[in-house]
C-alpha cells in the first residue's frame, strides 16, 4: 500500500470533531464567540451537528464531498450539505474542515445566513 493511498484512507472513515467554542463571524467581519459544546460527525454520506448536547441539531446528507490530506496532520476535507434543525428549517450549507500542523478548524456556510461559523476543533476520533 502506498503512503498516499494509506494516508489518504482516513478520507473514508466517519469523523466526530469536538470543539468547546464557537466563532460567529458577521459579513461585516465583526465576530462573537460563543462558549458552547458542537460536535460535528461526518463521513460521505451524513453530517450530523450537535449543540450544547443537543439543545439544537442539524443533519443532512452530505454531496461535492472532496478529501485530501497529505499526511495525518495537514490537510482538508470539504463537503455540501442541505441540512435540518430540530424545528424543521433547511440550510444549504457548506463545511469546510482544514488541519494544518495538527490543528483543526471547521468553516460552515449557508446561503441563508450572513454569519459564518469557525470551530476550533479540541478533539478528533474515528467512529464506527
Amino acid at each position: 500500500m502506498s503512503i498516499a493511498s494509506a494516508v489518504n484512507a482516513q478520507c473514508d472513515l466517519k469523523t466526530k470533531f469536538t470543539a468547546s467554542k464557537a466563532d460567529f463571524i458577521k459579513s461585516g467581519g465583526d465576530t462573537e464567540t460563543r462558549q458552547q459544546t458542537v460536535v460535528l460527525t461526518a463521513d460521505k454520506q451524513n453530517v450530523d451537528v450537535i449543540i450544547d448536547g443537543g439543545q439544537d441539531e442539524l443533519k443532512g446528507n452530505v454531496t461535492d464531498y472532496v478529501c485530501n490530506f497529505t499526511d495525518a496532520n495537514n490537510g482538508t476535507m470539504s463537503f455540501k450539505s442541505e441540512v435540518t434543525d430540530k424545528s424543521g428549517d433547511v440550510r444549504h450549507a457548506s463545511f469546510t474542515i482544514e488541519t494544518k500542523d495538527g490543528k483543526t478548524t471547521i468553516l460552515v456556510e449557508a446561503k441563508e445566513e450572513d454569519t459564518r461559523i469557525r470551530l476550533s476543533v479540541d478533539s478528533s476520533e474515528t467512529v464506527k
